[in-house]
């Protein structure tokens, strides 16, 4: 029996150590934010399963040590519960969810008024030490890890695809499995109890049933549970070494696309500057090489222009800046600004849908998502065609539409529209201005807005974007 105390209190020991030492800030997933609550759970039981052992060894101390070991475990408890609490709210956020209604009713306000109110009815029952621990495991020791193993089982699939998230998706499911088969055996080990079900099933009944005590099957879910949990922090390691890795190829390739985009305008002024100055030229040819020369400022200071716009957007402090504002009036400024650019090919605009929605954002930024789009569709749409755009809300999203007749874009390439410098069909490039920031900006702003962007062929011809924001209902 000491054996099972120590291994069992040892497990969760060595779980709230290891997630103290991983780092855990950088990941994108929600539950590596919230771990700590785990660890500190961790850390506090075992602790507490350290004390049940020293009072098993010498039972002289069991009426010092049962206070603090009572209150240590309702700590301890409330820090697991508060853990379960998130990851339900994150397993379950989607309304479409058949759970759904565990995100709702595990919000603050309303699971702690059930929680505490159930617990303070049972110990003001039976208000004796070893009733009050009882009633902390069924309250807490019980709802907690069971709704945490759910949680965590169906957790996996509320995360994005990436390339590690069906392996974590594993070590999510075995765990869950583990903590609802820990809550349900925190039912069985308590002090035999004056109510139901403490006065039937608990510590006593087990032993003389089944021949072991229930911590043997405890330990096991302890040790099950820091296996997975140490596979886990490995993979959210492993992730911060891939976005690191990731950072520095993209660095790279955007030192090297910048140099080049850089290089070609000061190329062209250098070598028709050089041409101009080896003799004496009349006024109109000094005056066309200027021109010329005008033409490539205008292109670096566009080039400079979008990169410090890039630059800008990626700070995260922009985010506490954000006003409520009409996304319609936004789109329609954009569209009324392009009105004469679209004219001079003789392509009309088709709005089939404008609601009004509003939302937090940049006004500027947004501004800059719809020209770019709008513009982008006006370059590559074919002479006296047709632009079809759409503003509507669905349920608590704005989704934005917009669809050229043009020639669209290879499937293979569509993938990469939104990188930087990147340009789908290089042979148009020669004869349309464009450095390949533009989309890559509007991906950006739309991220930093929480939202997605999307790009489609549409059949026979032409290219359908569609941008999805969160509005404020």
């Amino acid at each position: 029996m000491e054996v099972i105390f120590f291994i069992y209190g040892l497990s969760f020991f060595v779980l709230g150590i290891l997630v103290l030492f991983v780092k855990t800030k950088d990941s994108n997933i929600f539950f590596a934010k919230k771990i700590w609550l785990l660890a500190a759970f961790a850390l506090c039981h075992s602790l507490v399963e350290w004390m049940f052992l020293y009072m098993y060894i010498f039972p002289q101390y069991e009426s010092v040590l049962n206070p603090p070991k009572a209150v240590l475990l309702f700590i301890s408890y409330l820090f697991l519960f508060e853990f379960s609490r998130f990851i339900v709210r994150e397993s379950f956020k989607n309304k479409k969810s058949k759970l759904h209604f565990l995100h709702i009713l595990y919000a603050g306000p309303t699971i702690y008024t059930i929680g505490l109110s159930n617990l303070l009815i049972l110990i003001l029952i039976h208000p004796s030490l070893n009733e009050t621990i009882a009633a902390i495991r069924y309250t807490y020791g019980f709802f907690g890890p069971f709704l945490l193993g759910v949680g965590l089982y169906f957790y996996g699939e509320s995360l994005k695809k990436v390339e590690y998230i069906d392996r974590l998706k594993i070590y999510f499911k075995i765990p869950g499995i583990a903590f609802i088969a820990y809550a349900l055996l925190a039912g069985i080990a308590v002090a035999p109890t004056q109510y139901f079900p403490g006065n039937i099933i608990n510590t006593v009944w087990f032993f003389e049933t089944f021949g072991l005590p229930v911590q043997f099957l405890r330990a096991i879910c302890a040790l099950v549970i820091t296996i997975c949990s140490i596979k886990a922090l490995q993979i959210f390691s492993d992730e911060t070494d891939l976005k690191l890795r990731e950072s520095l190829r993209q660095i790279k390739r955007f030192s090297s696309d910048v140099s080049h985009e850089l290089k070609t305008p000061l190329t062209v002024m250098k070598g028709e500057i050089e041409v101009v100055l080896k003799e004496n030229r009349s006024k109109e040819e000094y005056r066309n090489v200027l021109i010329s020369n005008l033409e490539e400022v205008d292109k670096l200071q566009s080039i400079v222009k979008n990169l410090l716009m890039l630059t800008y957007i990626e700070k995260e402090s922009l985010k506490n800046k954000f006003t409520l504002q009409a996304l319609d009036d936004i789109f329609l400024s954009s569209l009324d600004e392009l009105m004469v650019v679209a004219s001079q090919k003789n392509i009309s605009f088709k709005v089939i849908q404008l609601d009004i929605i509003y939302l937090k954002c940049d006004d500027i930024l947004l501004k800059t998502v719809f020209t770019n789009l709008i513009e982008n569709a006006i370059k590559y749409s074919p002479e006296t065609t047709t632009i079809t755009l759409s503003l509507e809300k669905k349920e608590n999203y704005a989704y934005f539409c917009i669809e050229d007749q043009g020639n669209g874009i290879e499937e293979e390439k569509l993938p990469h529209i939104f990188e930087r410098f990147y340009r789908a069909d290089m042979s148009r490039s020669k004869y349309i201005k464009g450095y390949g920031l533009g989309l890559s900006l509007v991906k950006q702003i739309v991220e930093l807005h929480l939202g997605e962007i999307t790009a489609h062929n549409k059949k026979p011809k032409g290219l359908r974007v569609v941008v999805k924001l969160p509005h404020i209902p």
